[in-house]
Order: C-alpha cells, then sequence, then structure tokens
C-alpha cells in the first residue's frame, strides 16, 4: 500500500532536481577516512541552493559518508527547496497528470515479481528497461553467466558538462504472497478512497481529467516496498524532460531483482560490472519509509541485519551440577 501521489513523488523530484542531486560534498575533516569514527563526529554538507545538511557520522568511506545518523535539513533549505523551478516543474506535472501516473503504476504493479519467478521477474526487467529507455537513458540488462540470478537493470543517463554521478538504486521483486490473506490478488493493484483501515472501499482508477484525493491508496504488492520509488521516478523523468531542465549530475539507474530474496548475486554483480558503477560519487538508495509526519526525508544510515548459525553440543544425559557445573552445558 502505498500513497504515491503524495510524498515520494515529491521525493523523488528533489532527488533529481538540478538543485540537489549530487550536491552533498563533505567539507568537514574526517569524511574521507577510511576507518570508522568513534565517537560521532558531527558534520556538515553544504547544498549548491545554500543550504545545509547536518549528520552525526559513525563511519565513513573512500568516496565519502557510508553511514551517518540524525540527518536533517535546515527550515531554511527546505524552503530554497521547494521553490526550485524543477521541484516546481515536477509538482505542476503531478497535478496534471495524476490519474496517468496511478495508471501506469499499476501497470507495473500487475507483474508479479518474487524473485524465485524467474520468467516474471524477467518481464519486469524488460519492462524497466523499456520505461528507462522512453525517458531518455541508455538502458540494458545485466546478467550473471552460469547463473538463475536475477537481472540487474541497469540505465545511465549523462549530463553534458556534469562532474558528478548519482546512482540510484531500487529492487524490484517482492516478498512472497499468500493469496488467500489478501482481500484482493496481490498483483491485482486497487485503488481504495482511503486506507482499509480507516474504513476505505474499492474505487476505479481515475480518468484524464479526473481529480485525485491524496488520501487514496492502491494496494497491491511491491506498492510500498519498492515499487512505489519507480512510480515516482518516471514520471519526474518525464517532467523535467517536457520543462527542458536538466540534472547536473550524470544519473546510473541500478534496479536490482532478488533484494527480498537476500541480494545473493549483488556482490557479483558488483564486481563483473565495475567499469559501469565504478565513477558513481553518491547513491541513493530509494527503498525505505515515508516519515510519519508525512515530510520528505534523507536518510544518512540505517540499521543492517547479520545473521548467523551457531551450533552448539551438550550432554547426551543429565549431568550432576556439582561435578560438571560451569564446564559443561546441560
Amino acid at each position: 500500500m502505498t500513497r504515491l501521489l503524495g510524498i515520494p513523488l515529491l521525493v523523488a523530484g528533489a532527488l533529481i532536481a538540478p538543485a540537489f542531486v549530487g550536491v552533498c560534498q563533505p567539507v568537514q575533516r574526517g569524511v574521507n577516512a577510511r576507518a570508522p569514527v568513534s565517537p560521532p563526529e558531527r558534520v556538515r554538507f553544504d547544498t549548491r541552493d545554500g543550504g545545509v545538511i547536518h549528520a552525526d557520522l559513525y563511519g565513513a568511506g573512500e568516496r565519502g559518508v557510508v553511514l551517518a545518523h540524525g540527518g536533517r535539513f535546515d527550515k531554511e533549505s527546505w524552503a530554497k527547496q521547494a521553490r526550485d523551478p524543477a521541484v516546481t516543474a515536477t509538482r505542476e506535472y503531478r497535478t496534471r497528470h495524476g490519474p496517468r501516473i496511478l495508471r501506469d503504476f499499476a501497470d507495473l504493479l500487475a507483474i508479479p515479481n518474487v524473485a524465485s519467478d524467474s520468467a516474471n521477474i524477467r518481464r519486469n526487467a524488460v519492462r524497466l528497461v523499456e520505461l528507462l529507455t522512453a525517458h531518455g537513458a541508455r538502458a540494458e540488462l545485466l546478467t550473471l553467466a552460469g547463473t538463475s540470478a536475477p537481472p540487474i537493470v541497469y540505465g545511465r543517463i549523462d549530463v553534458p558538462g556534469a562532474t558528478r554521478t548519482v546512482g540510484i538504486y531500487v529492487h524490484y521483486d517482492g516478498q512472497p504472497t499468500n493469496p488467500d490473506e489478501w482481500a484482493q490478488g496481490p498483483w491485482e493493484p486497487t485503488l481504495y478512497t482511503r486506507s482499509m483501515t480507516d474504513g476505505g472501499t474499492p474505487r476505479a482508477l481515475p480518468r484524464d481529467g479526473d481529480a485525485v484525493d491524496p488520501e487514496w491508496r492502491i494496494y497491491a504488492r511491491s506498492a510500498g516496498d519498492d515499487k512505489a520509488p519507480l512510480g515516482a521516478l518516471f514520471p519526474v523523468l518525464r517532467a523535467l524532460r517536457e520543462a527542458g531542465i536538466q540534472p547536473t549530475s550524470n544519473l546510473v539507474f541500478f534496479f536490482e531483482g532478488e533484494e527480498e530474496a537476500g541480494s545473493r548475486h549483488l556482490g557479483r554483480y558488483f564486481e563483473a560490472h565495475r567499469d559501469l558503477v565504478d565513477d558513481i560519487d553518491l547513491w541513493l538508495l530509494l527503498d525505505g519509509p515515508v516519515h510519519q509526519s508525512g515530510r520528505p526525508q534523507l536518510v544518512f544510515g540505517v540499521r543492517g541485519v547479520t545473521s548467523l548459525e551457531i551450533t552448539v553440543y551438550g550432554a547426551a544425559r543429565e549431568l550432576h551440577s556439582g561435578h560438571y557445573g560451569n564446564w559443561a552445558p546441560v
């Protein structure tokens, strides 16, 4: 479930807008160090429009911050960003074409996308290549010979004179589903008048010219995690092209097809196609929730997951604690 026409579209517009993409440049010591920073170091990023981002730096990498916490924009920076021509163009496009954006998103959601379903995963990937190409990117499918790995959808938009390259990551696969637990089929996108928990009821997708209610919700597998960024990204690219606005950074699109299955082949993809991603200066990972306030947000770090298996060997029979206590597991 997602509120597609709300914050996600504005966030995508802000991220691709010339005033923002690739403008977060480290200006304080320690940011380009290889070692983790402990205790956290307060760092500042100056944006090209005169705004400021503050963050607590917990770790750093060769090309910039890779793990931080508490990033935020000053209010003045948000105000300046809201007046940027690219953001204005995106908002106006959303207002004019809201019904089309919803219908296109529903079409993408209707393609089953469980990573183990190789035929439909490829359908998703081929469709994303078509969409990237239609929006001005050079796009292709990346594969790993001798494996059943879902393809990576790779695309690139080079901007004349740009000195920075921004990588945009999205995963197009979704969690496996049990259709019995759904009010409608997981890949039968259904628009509701509001969230189901608030008593929303199904309604038809809007036609061109219809007003779009921001309280509408569309239900389907991956309507939030993680096709929502795709549903927002393509309208933004379309809006900027129609307005004649170019990003100030080169854009690399890297869409994965097995994130929900553990990203087992992601590392190998990076190794095999390093030449395609080696010039990326900043990664934007479009895979996260809308803030509870509904406001756009940039998160400079998230909690990861580490799994392990432990095998414990114990006694085959009961042991006397006085004899075996402290050294034999019982």
